[in-house]
């Protein structure tokens, strides 16, 4: 099925009750438009892709709506404008690129003039933290004393990089990573409003590839699309459109060291760099596997291990390993791996470092194998 619009933009939510992931945050807006209580000076901060921008819209939104409802009625002629980022009144700044000094006081000359179509002005800063010392400080003045009917927002991946004398002025409500089982819900909501053929464990490789940004979780449903055209998203599909490695690669690994089989080993590293992975991905996926498996045996209990959005499959394949394998031994394979990833800072082949890791890995299983026996 044709798409003329990215999915990023047609399901971005309009309603603080279409937000995914962000209770909290949610539930505080929420009363704070039922009991009058907004401050004048706001600090969202989270990943990228967890709704901190969007959230920043659909307040300013709910407040110059011009139906006053309690929620943004996406239809009128403001709500329009501050969805597509477009308001003269609503200034979305990037900091990144117009975070200078000059940009902040020439801003807070703006912000005296009264508002003509909306109620509030609103000054929404994304990538806060890129503000220059300078801009900083310029900032620091504007919320410190705000102009009337002014709020400010700013959004952020680095809260901590923001002066003690901004936090102190402002509310901060943190953005959680989202779980991928909620995206895959998103996913497969929206992939069935959009009447997709599609096979469920293909969303599910989208939603954990996302790594608990929504909005990237979408854009992998959008590149999935692209790639298969109208035919139906697979299993395989899913993985060659993202660049995802089987899982069952990683436990091929695992279970090659276990059996100290260095051609089991050097089989499934091989396949992991087939078609020129990169060497991050690769690390990263080991060493999800190996911490999962450390969790495993933690916990040890299926009922416990559903609490941290495993899928039941998962689970059993998980303590089917984690009960030939013990806990310090799998300490013992991360070590190594950070030798690894050093290894790869110095532009050093990674494959090649791989393969060392898992003899070094298979070596000291069997030192371990010898000790036990004895």
């Amino acid at each position: 099925m044709a798409i003329n619009v990215p999915l990023t933009i047609k399901y971005r939510p309009k309603k603080l009750s279409e937000v995914i992931g962000q209770p909290v945050v949610v539930k505080a807006f929420t009363n704070a438009f039922k009991f009058h209580t907004l401050h004048h000076a706001y600090i969202l901060a989270g990943n990228y892709g967890c709704g901190k921008t969007t959230v920043a819209r659909i307040i300013a939104a709910t407040e110059n709506c011009e139906k006053h409802g309690k929620d943004p009625c996406g239809k009128c002629d403001n709500c329009r404008e501050i969805f597509d980022g477009k308001s003269l009144e609503i200034k979305e700044i990037d900091a990144a690129s117009q975070g200078g000094a000059d940009n902040i006081r020439e801003l807070h000359k703006e912000l005296y003039q009264c508002p003509v179509h909306c109620n509030t002005r609103y000054v929404i800063i994304d990538e806060a933290h890129s503000l220059t010392p300078q801009a900083a400080e310029a900032s620091l003045k504007m919320i410190e004393e705000p102009p009337k009917s002014v709020r400010f927002i700013l959004c952020t991946t680095e809260p901590q990089a923001f002066k003690p004398t901004i936090h102190s002025r402002c509310i901060t409500w943190s953005f959680n990573k989202v779980s991928w089982s909620e995206i895959f819900k998103h996913l497969q909501k929206i992939s069935d409003e959009e009447k997709l053929s599609y096979d469920i464990k293909a969303l599910r490789i989208a939603a954990k590839y996302a790594k608990g940004s929504v909005r990237d979780g979408i854009q992998n449903l959008q590149t999935m699309i692209n790639y298969v055209g109208e035919d139906k998203i697979t299993i395989e599909s899913a993985r060659e459109a993202l660049g995802v490695i089987d899982e069952k690669l990683y436990f091929d690994l695992v279970e090659g060291v276990i059996k100290c089989s260095s051609i089991k080993c050097f089989r499934s590293i091989n396949q992991m760099f087939k078609d020129g992975k990169e060497s991050k991905v690769v690390v990263d996926g080991v060493f999800e596997h190996l911490n999962n498996l450390l969790l495993v045996l933690a916990c040890k209990n299926k009922n416990d291990l559903l609490q941290f959005d495993f899928s039941e499959e998962e689970i059993k394949r998980y303590l089917y390993q984690a009960s030939n394998v013990k806990g310090d031994m799998i300490l013992r394979m991360m070590n190594l791996l950070n030798e690894v990833v050093f290894g790869i800072e110095y532009s050093l082949s990674p494959d090649k470092l791989f393969n060392k890791f898992a003899v070094e890995c298979i070596l000291s299983q069997k030192q371990q194998k010898t000790k036990s026996s004895n």
